[in-house]
């Protein structure tokens, strides 16, 4: 006779897995986490997440930002685009955005892909600034990827610890 031994070992991990989409809100809110903190060192930092860095400001806005007691840095006029990130999350999907606007223009997209045309006078050129971890074909930057891929693999290898 055959005996098999640890069969229930195996069964509570396959019911693990089997339950997996049930119980993903903890890698769900680190996978958030990774894309908030990638979209927050941007703007730390003065590059894209893909490691270009940011145009500088010109000289009319710096003089401008001095003028009115704003900070130097590249993306801060007050610190409400770069602060004020908020990650949602389900246990199937993360959502990090930022609402944040100025006399109702959303700046963030014409930080992100620049804009031509703006101003009182809609004459000014806003140079792309990207801080968003995906590039303009909708690929995630090579890090952020890794980081999700290795944050999951380790979520699904301790659920069958």
């Amino acid at each position: 006779m055959i005996e098999i031994k640890g069969l229930e070992k195996l069964q509570v991990k396959l019911k693990n897995l089997q339950n997996l989409q049930n119980r993903t809100a903890p890698l769900i809110t680190q996978l958030g986490e990774t894309l908030k903190n990638s979209i927050e060192d941007s703007f730390e930092n003065e590059k894209s997440p893909f490691g270009e860095r940011h145009k500088p400001l010109s000289q009319s806005t710096l003089k401008n930002k001095l003028k009115n007691g704003k900070s130097e840095r590249i993306l801060r006029r007050d610190g409400n685009l770069a602060d004020n990130w908020v990650l949602n999350t389900t246990n199937t999907k993360a959502s990090v955005s930022n609402n944040t606007n100025f006399k109702g223009f959303a700046y963030g997209l014409a930080h992100q892909f620049g804009a031509n045309g703006a101003g009182r006078g809609k004459n000014i050129k806003i140079p792309a600034r990207p801080f968003l971890p995906v590039d303009k074909n909708g690929k995630l930057e090579s890090r952020t990827e890794n980081t999700i891929k290795n944050e999951t693999v380790k979520f699904i290898k301790d659920l069958l610890k």
